[in-house]
């Protein structure tokens, strides 16, 4: 299994919202802004297979990154 970089992801800051995208199969984490925090996000379905990558590994990455675009780094 590969473990996601962080270039495997385009991310978007959309009303109140941050969306990141999963580049390899296409998935979207869509991120609520409450407050100086992120929420749970919603998912959209992969549109292909990134077989390689272990799915709880990709979520902890995408909202890693959905926290650094929202405070910035610790």
């Amino acid at each position: 299994m590969q473990s996601p970089r962080t270039d495997d992801f385009r991310l978007e800051r959309v009303d109140g919202t941050i969306i990141v995208t999963f580049t390899p199969d296409g998935r979207s984490y869509t991120f609520p802004i409450n407050g100086d925090q992120v929420a749970e996000p919603t998912t959209s379905p992969a549109r292909t297979s990134a077989s390689d990558y272990a799915d709880d590994e990709v979520r902890r990455a995408a909202t890693e990154l959905a926290r650094l675009a929202l405070k910035g780094a610790p």
